[in-house]
């Protein structure tokens, strides 16, 4: 849920850059959203550190809750495996 809320303020934070420069300036599209990307992650970056984190875990839980299951057997041979290269050093 964080995830969808930090993308929703950094597109409303694009938005909010990009459409006055486009369309009130008369830039072109292609300088106003660079400009509009660069100040969205930026306003993001520095004031939605927490928000940024959380989304990061909530990513984070998604892709490990789906990842690849390993088998007893493949755990026992990448434990061999960082045995074995763990003794060379």
């Amino acid at each position: 849920m964080q995830f969808l809320k930090y993308t929703v303020i950094r597109l409303a934070l694009f938005f909010v850059v990009f459409l006055p420069l486009a369309f009130l300036l008369r830039w072109p599209i292609y300088t106003s959203g660079l400009i509009a990307l660069v100040i969205a992650f930026a306003v993001s970056y520095l004031f939605f550190n927490k928000l940024r984190l959380a989304a990061n875990a909530d990513v984070q839980k998604m892709f490990a809750a789906n990842g690849p299951k390993k088998s007893k057997r493949q755990l026992s041979d990448e434990e061999a495996e960082d045995r074995f290269l763990d003794g060379d050093k």
